[in-house]
């Protein structure tokens, strides 16, 4: 890990973000991660609340800037809503201070599109279709910007931890996994392929746990499904129409599920929701995911 790194990871711990508002939602396409605040909004146009633009931030390298946070895919805000990950499609993946917007860590994932906080200050990242990528990788940002563990996964496009358990599930093409993490030495983590799933269709998009543990949202070429932990079983989402190539999906605790569905090849304007229905309009952005900033 280079002195450029260790600086960074030096501000990992600053701890003075604001409180959510309890409806906010992360949206991340383009060069863009924007957080928008649902109950301020009026009709279809967004009320930002918070704007980080990869390619204005100076702390980024040059390269990082011009090329490799171009496609924005996922986001992600920790638990205690102090730090947020971002990953690119475009190769790069980032943890920034939330709300001052510091660098705290910088890496290269092939094709990255999915990101996820782990214990012990630990991140997974899932490498999609390339050369360097089809993947799933460990970091610790206190260590290393290289991966520390790593397994072969096909178009991986999801990543999420279930803290109960203690596994680590994985989207790619077609199978769902589930993995042991180990990080007694947290220099040295491992991963242990437990059990996989095949899932019913082609081509995993987005990978999302639902509040309670008991399920997790899977969406792919086809439809959007739910994957009941327990009975290992994938059924239809009741409530959710069958619906192609839908990006992001997620529930709060209320149960209000908010959606992303392209308009033009992979992207598309606006964010959707159900239970109770709403649309937002991002004119200009080529959004792909839209996330609950909290559950």
């Amino acid at each position: 890990m280079n002195k450029f790194h260790l600086v960074l990871f030096s501000l990992f711990l600053v701890g003075n973000a604001p409180l959510l508002a309890q409806k906010q939602f992360l949206v991340c396409g383009d060069t863009k991660v924007l957080l928008v605040d649902y109950d301020k909004s009026k009709d279809t146009i967004p009320h930002i609340a918070w704007e980080w633009d990869a390619s204005k931030d100076e702390q980024l390298p040059e390269i990082y800037r011009t090329r490799k946070f171009r496609t924005m895919d996922d986001c992600k805000l920790s638990p205690d809503g102090k730090q947020l990950l971002v990953s690119s499609s475009s190769g790069g993946i980032a943890v920034l201070s939330f709300p001052d917007k510091k660098l705290l860590f910088l890496t290269e994932v092939g094709n990255a599109h999915s990101i996820e906080f782990l214990p012990g200050g630990l991140i997974a990242a899932a490498g999609s279709v390339h050369a360097n990528g089809n993947s799933v990788e460990i970091f610790n940002p206190a260590v290393s910007d290289k991966p520390l563990a790593k397994d072969s996964l096909y178009s991986g496009h999801g990543v999420v931890w279930h803290k109960k358990k203690n596994i680590l599930y994985a989207l790619g093409y077609d199978v769902l996994r589930a993995y042991a993490l180990s990080i007694s030495d947290p220099t040295k983590p491992e991963l242990k392929l437990l059990k996989e799933w095949k899932i019913p269709g082609k081509s995993g998009h987005d990978l999302f746990l639902t509040a309670n543990g008991k399920q997790l949202y899977i969406t792919e070429h086809t439809n959007a499904w739910v994957f009941d932990i327990k009975k290992e079983k994938f059924s239809n989402i009741q409530d959710f129409p069958t619906k192609e190539n839908i990006k992001s999906i997620g529930r709060n605790k209320a149960g209000q599920i908010i959606y992303t569905e392209p308009e033009e090849s992979w992207w598309t304007f606006s964010v959707k929701f159900i239970n109770p229905g709403r649309k937002f309009g991002f004119p200009g952005m080529k959004v792909y995911k839209a996330r609950w900033a909290q559950l």
